[in-house]
């Protein structure tokens, strides 16, 4: 075979390859995104259950929001919004990794853990979301997304005002 026969059939499978893996990519990441959106439903409807009567502090019960220092216990009126922005045109990045140190950590019941990272431009957030042995990486995108999850984390909405901790 000449050189150039071999450099086209070489091509062609490295092509072959390059698309059967990004195949396999994009149907591993819907079924992670479907799981992240049930386990994410779950964690935030279990924190419902709980504090249906009264809202907890502790953290064993409560959604706890810390950054900065600073830490609130985010009420039920508010779980439906942080969810929305949550899940807003979320994706999953090929390769993302969450500083947990510099991230807003919400705490769910103590059992759920997300650790959040806002993009530079703050139209966007990567989050890291582990509950029940499970850990997903997803990145969602929005018109200042970042700062209204940092606003209804931490101070909380027209549905109610987060309790803020010490």
């Amino acid at each position: 075979m000449k050189w150039y026969t071999k450099l086209f059939v070489l091509l062609a499978v490295g092509t072959l390859l390059f698309v059967i893996v990004g195949m396999i990519y994009l149907v591993n990441a819907k079924y992670r995104m479907n799981d992240y959106t049930v386990e994410l439903g779950l964690a935030f409807n279990a924190a419902t259950y709980v504090n249906a009567t009264e809202t907890f502090t502790d953290e064993e019960n409560a959604v706890i929001a810390e950054f900065n220092g600073k830490r609130s216990v985010i009420v039920p009126e508010n779980y439906k919004s942080l969810q929305s922005y949550l899940r807003r045109d979320h994706a999953m990045p090929f390769l993302a990794f969450v500083n947990k140190d510099k991230a807003l950590h919400i705490s769910i019941c103590g059992k759920s853990h997300l650790y959040i990272v806002g993009d530079k431009d703050g139209q966007g957030a990567l989050i890291r979301f582990e509950s029940s042995g499970e850990k997903f990486t997803m990145h969602v995108t929005g018109g200042d997304l970042w700062q209204k999850i940092l606003d209804v984390s931490l101070k909380g909405s027209y549905h109610g005002e987060n309790i803020g901790l010490e």
